[in-house]
């Protein structure tokens, strides 16, 4: 078997979508008898992961094969992921993952990023055993809660002197940019959500919605109203950030906006990705009617996520 690591160029994207779905229903199909249930990814979706590091999305091609394998980085400011990654069930214990996953977390130190780490379902033993091999350590759980937008009636929380706008449609979106990059930075000293922000706006996957109080940033919720993969009706919280100190008003107030926002799109669901840690975050979710629908094992291989009980940093690593 010869089998190169190269960087991914945009014409390989079609074969890389093959892959990809191939790999996504052989497990749903091996681990729970689910056959055929996974569409392809939009061509979009590729894309704008592509278009978002480009020098950190690898294939792996065999000489006769083609591609049979790739993998995607992300770098939010000096926080890192990977994901997704997809090797063909053929060619899986080989050695080829490894070195895809390798070739990623070269790239995200060689970009300067101290934090860095994935998120892989806790259940996928095998993936899981390979991740903890490379030297990645678990560092918490995180719950994906959905809720459903049909035949609910969703209405504004009580705002106090909280406001919620739409980013989109600020006539100060750059000072609005940097009050978000200050928040993300408290979170985590170099975390920079804005790079997500513009990617959502450039290819129209939704919106940010902003929350201010006296004229100050204190929370942000990126929404993605045009999912991944397509037929999936429902939307999904990308990211809601809220700033160490701020009222809990402004939790609500984000969610609340959040679920006003996918109904207005005509979307059936609604998803969040919340740290198992952050019981105040959980319990809010709950008292909204949201459900656990899936979970993630977070693992660093490099510094942290600044994720903690006490602050709500809620986005999901999920490629």
């Amino acid at each position: 078997m010869s089998v190169t690591i190269r960087n991914m160029r945009i014409e390989d994207l079609i074969d890389v979508k093959g892959v990809d779905l191939i790999c996504w229903n052989d497990l749903l199909e091996k681990r729970y008898g689910i056959r055929g249930k996974v569409s392809p990814r939009t061509d979009k979706n590729l894309l704008s992961y592509l278009h978002s590091d480009v020098g950190g999305a690898f294939v792996a091609h065999e000489e006769y094969a083609g591609i049979i394998g790739s993998v995607f980085s992300h770098s939010w400011g000096s926080t890192g992921w990977v994901g997704p990654l997809s090797v063909l069930t053929s060619y899986q214990a080989r050695g080829v993952g490894k070195e895809l996953l390798k070739h990623s977390l070269r790239y995200l130190e060689d970009q300067g990023c101290v934090d860095i780490g994935l998120e892989t379902m806790p259940e996928n033993v095998t993936n899981l055993g390979m991740y903890l091999k490379v030297g990645l350590r678990p560092e918490g759980l995180m719950v994906v809660f959905g809720r459903s937008l049909e035949n609910k009636e969703l209405q504004d929380e009580p705002s106090g002197d909280i406001g919620v706008e739409r980013l989109s449609e600020s006539m100060v979106q750059e000072h609005i940019l940097g009050q978000i990059r200050r928040i993300s930075d408290a979170h985590r000293q170099g975390l920079d959500y804005s790079k997500e922000i513009r990617l959502t706006k450039e290819f129209g996957f939704g919106d940010t919605l902003v929350a201010t109080t006296k004229d100050r940033v204190v929370g942000f919720s990126i929404i993605h109203t045009v999912q991944r993969r397509a037929n999936m009706l429902g939307g999904a919280v990308r990211a809601l950030v809220v700033e160490p100190g701020a009222k809990p008003q402004a939790l609500e107030m984000l969610l609340a906006t959040s679920e006003l926002m996918a109904a207005d799109e005509k979307l059936k669901e609604l998803t969040i990705a919340v740290p198992a840690v952050c019981k105040r975050a959980i319990d809010s979710v709950f008292s909204r009617g949201y459900q656990v629908i899936q979970s993630f094992e977070r693992l660093m291989f490099l510094g942290s996520s600044g994720v903690n009980e006490s602050t709500y940093n809620l986005c999901t690593w999920s490629g």
